[in-house]
């Protein structure tokens, strides 16, 4: 490579020279993914205009839908040192739920509600 970029060297037509000057090549055939009318410019800001405007209703509906949903439950991570009977306890009532298809069946879901259900009963949670 060193050799080529001399300028007294035969074998390399200029062409070539200045390709390997200029660094990576352009590609002949653009991606076809990405078009020109996929990038907003003068010429195509109404078509880009219309296509956001016709897409908007399908954003605005699930931007309601998650609006019109009861209070958003935030889960946090915490770790506790339980007799090793509850784990397993645990995991075989979670497996038999989901089998059964009752809910609550996942492990963090029966944690929570059987907590919660504690808290409640001695007045710790309204």
């Amino acid at each position: 490579m060193a050799a080529a970029l001399q300028p007294n060297t035969p074998a390399i037509t200029p062409e070539a020279l200045n390709l390997i000057k200029a660094g990576t090549p352009v590609p002949q055939n653009p991606n076809p993914l990405l078009t020109s009318a996929a990038i907003p410019t003068a010429g195509n800001q109404e078509a880009a205009a219309k296509s956001a405007a016709e897409s908007a209703p399908v954003q605005k509906s699930k931007i309601q839908q998650k609006e019109t949903t009861p209070e958003t439950i935030t889960l946090v991570s915490v770790n506790y040192r339980l007799p090793a009977a509850i784990p397993t306890a645990l995991l075989k009532a979670s497996s038999d739920r989901k089998l059964r298809k009752t809910k609550p069946y996942t492990q963090q879901d029966i944690v929570g509600e059987a907590l919660a259900e504690w808290l409640k009963k001695h007045g710790y949670l309204n």
